[in-house]
């Protein structure tokens, strides 16, 4: 079996621990606690024959995090970079964090994220939302896929790591391609 580390990137208040939630758990927490340094959770994935653990790193996004978190990059073989389609802040910032990531680790395999899709319905129709086609362009920016998902209700979350599972696949099909864990 590969092992493979992913990184959850973005803001804090996106909705990264509770998309993780959702995925692993399959549960939603409206009142979700902000994740403090990191944390983690693991799931086994397959695509067309190809296996693999994901040891998931869920890392805190508030700014007086940053520094810690940075260290946390190393041995990332993938990421989720995660921003609410609510909030413009939140997509312009994942410049920062993706160029972090990429100086540090390479250009790895990476899917970018719009979260909060149910609020699309329900918030007014003034309140600036970022629209699909903007999300895919600043996917398309990196070479990324582009999924608007919701954690709350679920939409979108298993093509995250679906998309997530076919990069790694692509890139380390046989595990003597699987670099190690932490090296």
């Amino acid at each position: 079996m590969m092992f493979f580390k992913v990184l959850f990137l973005g803001e804090g208040g996106v909705g990264k621990t509770s998309l993780l939630k959702r995925y692993v758990e399959g549960i939603f927490t409206e009142d979700m606690k902000q994740t403090v340094g990191v944390d983690f959770a693991s799931c086994e994935v397959a695509c067309d024959g190809w296996e693999a653990t994901l040891q998931i790193w869920d890392l805190a996004g508030q700014m007086h995090f940053r520094d810690l978190v940075s260290y946390y990059f190393a041995g990332g073989r993938a990421a989720i970079a995660v921003f609410d389609i609510t909030m413009l802040t939140t997509m312009d910032a994942l410049e920062d964090w993706i160029s972090r990531l990429f100086n540090a680790e390479g250009e790895i395999p990476l899917v970018v994220v719009g979260n909060k899709g149910d609020l699309r319905g329900v918030l007014p129709s003034a309140h600036p939302f970022i629209s699909p086609e903007v999300g895919r362009r600043f996917a398309e920016k990196y070479g990324a896929p582009y999924v608007e998902a919701s954690a709350k209700d679920g939409s979108g979350v298993p093509k995250i790591f679906d998309h997530i599972t076919r990069l790694l696949a692509e890139r380390y099909p046989t595990p003597e391609d699987s670099p190690p864990l932490f090296g």
